[in-house]
């Protein structure tokens, strides 16, 4: 599929590590002109990653990108970053909505501001963005709108819960509730808005990993002692790029998940330059 995104725009929250920086780098390599944002936008001690090195990284390999620093957790961020796509590019053809937030923990002991940073940065900064570009897209004809989930959106049960059931154990120490609360009410937007938008050929989905994915976050967690076996990131930029490039009448309002959604479509999964078959570790 070279250049299937040639002259697209797309924009890609929380692009500065992970798998933002993953699709971001796999879009770039299909033509796209690429509109990265994120808190980070120099390197840190504390995590690796930031906005300068996935730049670095589009442009090492020919591609077209523009930064733009910004908090999704602030209505004036968001708005720099529709500003600053629209003008730097002049049209948003794609917008990929991965930059989140979490907390694990309990939920009746979250502080209610952390509960509201959830829902802020999870579900109203989507949310907020997606409204920014709907009539640009409706203008232009069509466009795609893809907001990264996470399994944590699943309902536990069916009760009884056993004490030494792996899902309950891991609730007890460090329960995704408020994370898989603010990603399912994002879900339920998305289908709705995918029935919404029908007729303006704009495809609007979800994606979410089968595993936790292997990016510099959750090696991390991998460090400090963590057991988890972990998905390739080339796998969630493969789907990307499939649920952004694919026509919205046959794959729109899907909760997908990127394996079967891969094993579902028949494509194989790319590095992350597109100039080759991404070979999966034995084991």
């Amino acid at each position: 599929m070279p250049d299937v995104l040639k002259n697209k725009v797309a924009i890609v929250t929380g692009a500065s590590r992970g798998i933002g920086a993953a699709i971001a780098v796999r879009f770039a390599a299909e033509g796209a002109k690429l509109v990265i944002t994120a808190r980070t936008l120099d390197e840190r001690d504390a995590i690796a990653g930031s906005l300068r090195t996935t730049e670095k990284r589009i442009r090492d390999q020919g591609g077209d990108c523009h930064v733009i620093a910004a908090d999704l957790a602030d209505e004036a961020g968001r708005k720099a970053i529709i500003d600053g796509a629209l003008a730097h590019y002049g049209r948003i053809d794609i917008l990929v909505n991965n930059a989140a937030w979490a907390r694990f923990g309990h939920t009746h002991q979250h502080a209610l501001r952390h509960i509201r940073l959830a829902f802020e940065v999870n579900t109203i900064a989507p949310l907020e963005m997606s409204r920014a570009v709907v009539p640009g897209m409706i203008a232009q004809g069509g466009g795609w709108i893809l907001n990264i989930s996470s399994g944590t959106s699943a309902h536990p049960g069916p009760a009884p819960f056993a004490p030494d059931d792996r899902y309950v154990q891991f609730h007890q120490g460090h329960s995704p509730t408020l994370y898989g609360a603010s990603k399912i009410a994002t879900e339920r937007l998305v289908t709705g808005m995918a029935v919404e938008l029908a007729g303006h050929n704009i495809a609007v989905n979800t994606l979410a990993p089968v595993e936790a994915v292997a990016s510099e976050g959750a090696l991390m967690v991998a460090d400090l002692g963590g057991k988890t076996k972990l998905e390739p990131v080339e796998a969630m930029a493969e789907a990307a790029l499939a649920l952004c490039s694919r026509p919205a009448a046959g794959l729109s309002g899907r909760l997908a998940v990127s394996l079967p959604l891969l094993k579902e479509l028949g494509i194989a999964i790319h590095t992350l330059d597109g100039t080759r078959l991404f070979e999966t570790p034995p084991g």
